[in-house]
This record gives structure tokens, C-alpha cells and sequence, in this order.
């Protein structure tokens, strides 16, 4: 089926074309409590990340860059006394024999530890980052708020190991680790432990089991893999979407699962920005004496959602992506973008736009 694209008037474009455009009413997902507040104008992406912490041991995955990056800053003032990043490879005996976090008896850790701590002047974590896990020790449950900047990267696997990963869903209606794992074969079975009361336990039903927004988990990578999740999003940079006068971007999306998965593509805005001006290009959209010829379809101004409908399993498209240079002061921009699946799993686009003076 081939869906139809609308430009921000309402008129439909041309005949081979993607779907209409709508504005955002509904309000945003929450990641973990993720509230999301966005800089669009010069400078970086970023949003917040919001997770609450338990009394206690937390794996919590850290999904942005933090503007406050030092362990001592970004906790100031909340009952944090112990953060720890995982370096070095861990077995599965070690979840089997010793279940409870025990930084005494763990290698391969970068540990922080609070300044009041006696040991303190030990700490060899100095600074923290996006996309990471971390073991976070809390002397009573806190929130935790988090701005930083969104970074355009992927999971690295290490091959036939156990990973420390997490990944960006929904707070509602997540999926389960099968749902998310079976379009892999390094990762669908259930060699997954999960920190629960401050001990790690084996998620022996994956398919009664979701996963949590930030947080992060112990799963086995079965040979290498480079699996993102059930819907495959690549931008044209490894800086995310990259725009200018002349560039154009592209946006590849690909469904890894056995199964037909539908998702929306959103551009956020907050804080009164409103958002880059933005069009894809669609093939065939325009005729003339010779044929037919690509042309822009512009997306709304502001906040937007384009829904698509579902791709067959192994199904995918690229979308390209200019921007509407008349409409955008000179200078460098950024902006965010959003897809979200029918599963409940969400990618975050960084979008950096320039316009020559």
C-alpha cells in the first residue's frame, strides 16, 4: 500500500507518497518519568531525563549527555554516595554464585564515591555519558533529573559476552525482552539478569518480562551483532540528521522483527521554540513535460507528527529530508526528532541545520 502525504495546507501531494501529516496534541511518552525539554535553537540537542531511584543498588542507562558531567556536580545534593561504569568482561558465574552487588568483590568497575565517603580519594570515575550504564548506590529513594545533550549512537556490542546495555522505551506499554530480542539472533534467548532488590536475577520468561526505561541490564551477545532494536533507524551522519542550503538528509528505517511494525516520526518542541522547518522529498510528486520530477512536501511548522503505516517484517524505507532555507534565519540550528514504534520502543534523532548568511 502506498500512503498519501499532505503538505501543511491540507492538499494532498502527488501519488507515490508516504501519509498525512498531523499536528501533536496528544501529550509526549515519559522515559522513566522523561520529561522532555528541548533546545532548538543554536547549540546542542538535549532534553532531560528523569529516573527515580530506589533505596539501594539501581542499573540505571543513561540516555543523554549530562551538562553536568562530574559525579560530584550531578548528584550534589541527592543521596548518592556510590556510581560505578562497567569496563572490563564478566561471566555468567558471577551473576550464579555472587546474585548481590558487591563493588568489594567486583573487577573492572570505574568507581565514584561521594566526598564524604572515607573512601573518596579511591574514585577513578570522573566524568559521565550518554548511552552507558551505570551501578548507582542511593542512601534513600530520590529523582534523579538529568539535562543533556542527545547523542546519535548506537549499542556496540562486544561478541560472546555478557553487554551492561539499556534501551530507549516507552514508560507505558514497553515491550517485552522477547518482543524486543527476537528479531536477533545473538540476543533471543534468556541469558538476561536484571538488578532486582539489590541482587541480580535471570530473566527466565522474557516473553512475561518488559523491559524498563533507563534501565540497563546484563544480556549475552551470541557471535556479533550490530542490533538496535526492532525498528532499525539510521540517520545520514554519525552526528545524527545533518542539514544545510544545499544538504540534503536521509532517514533509513528497517523493521528486524518477524512481524508487520507501524511507527510514527515526531518533531518536538518546548520552551517556545518552534522547531525547524522541515520537508521530505518525495519521488514522483511533481509532473511535467519530461516525467516526473522529486519535490519537497513540507512538514508542518512546529511540533508535528507523521504517521506511517506498517512495514512488512524486514520491510523498510529512506526518507529524505531538506530544509525549508527560506523559512530559517542564518546561522547553525538543532532540533529533535522522535520515532516511536506500536511496540513501545523510542529513537531519538539529533537534527543540526545550517543556513549560510
Amino acid at each position: 500500500m502506498k500512503p498519501v502525504w499532505m503538505n501543511r495546507n491540507g492538499q494532498v501531494c502527488g501519488r507515490s507518497v508516504v501519509m498525512a501529516v498531523r499536528p501533536a496534541v496528544r501529550p509526549l511518552p515519559m522515559v522513566v518519568s522523561v520529561a522532555v525539554l528541548m533546545a532548538l535553537g543554536a547549540g546542542a540537542q538535549t532534553r532531560t531525563q528523569t529516573v527515580s531511584l530506589a533505596k539501594g543498588w539501581n542499573a540505571v542507562w543513561l540516555e543523554v549527555s549530562p551538562e553536568e558531567a562530574s559525579p560530584a556536580a550531578l548528584f550534589e545534593g541527592k543521596p548518592v554516595d556510590i556510581v560505578a561504569a562497567y569496563m572490563l568482561p564478566v561471566s555468567e558465574a558471577q551473576f550464579a554464585k555472587n546474585t548481590a552487588v558487591n563493588m568489594q568483590s567486583l573487577a573492572g568497575w570505574n568507581v565514584w564515591y561521594a566526598p564524604h565517603r572515607a573512601d573518596a580519594p579511591l574514585a577513578r570515575l570522573g566524568r559521565l555519558t550518554a548511552n552507558t550504564g551505570y551501578l548507582v548506590h542511593a542512601l534513600d529513594a530520590a529523582t534523579l533529573t538529568v539535562r543533556g545533550e542527545v547523542l546519535s549512537e548506537q549499542v556496540r556490542w562486544r561478541p560472546n559476552r555478557f553487554n551492561f546495555v539499556g534501551f530507549t522505551v516507552a514508560e507505558a506499554g514497553a515491550p517485552t525482552f522477547q518482543q524486543f530480542f527476537q528479531g536477533s539472533p545473538a540476543h533471543n534467548h534468556n541469558k538476561i539478569y536484571r538488578l532486582v532488590s539489590g541482587a541480580w536475577r535471570q530473566v527466565l520468561h522474557t516473553d512475561a518480562e518488559a523491559l524498563r526505561a533507563g534501565e540497563a541490564f546484563w544480556i549475552y551477545s551470541e557471535g556479533a551483532s550490530d542490533y538496535q532494536g526492532p525498528l532499525s533507524v539510521k540517520a545520514n551522519s554519525s552526528l545524527g540528521l545533518v542539514l544545510g542550503d544545499s544538504a540534503k538528509g536521509n532517514i533509513e528505517f528497517r523493521n528486524a522483527t518477524a512481524h508487520p511494525l507501524a511507527f510514527s516520526l515526531e518533531q518536538v518542541t518546548a520552551d517556545g521554540h518552534p522547531g525547524l522547518p522541515l520537508a521530505a522529498v518525495i519521488s514522483g510528486s511533481v509532473s511535467n513535460r519530461i516525467g516526473t520530477v522529486d519535490a519537497p512536501v513540507d512538514f508542518p511548522d512546529g511540533a508535528w507528527v507523521q504517521n506511517f503505516p506498517a512495514f512488512d517484517a524486514g520491510g523498510g524505507m529512506t526518507l529524505p529530508v531538506v530544509l525549508r532555507v527560506k523559512d530559517l534565519q542564518p546561522g547553525e540550528h538543532s532540533g529533535l526528532l522522535k520515532v516511536t514504534t506500536d511496540l513501545g520502543t523510542e529513537t531519538w534523532l539529533p537534527v543540526r541545520a545550517t543556513r549560510e548568511e
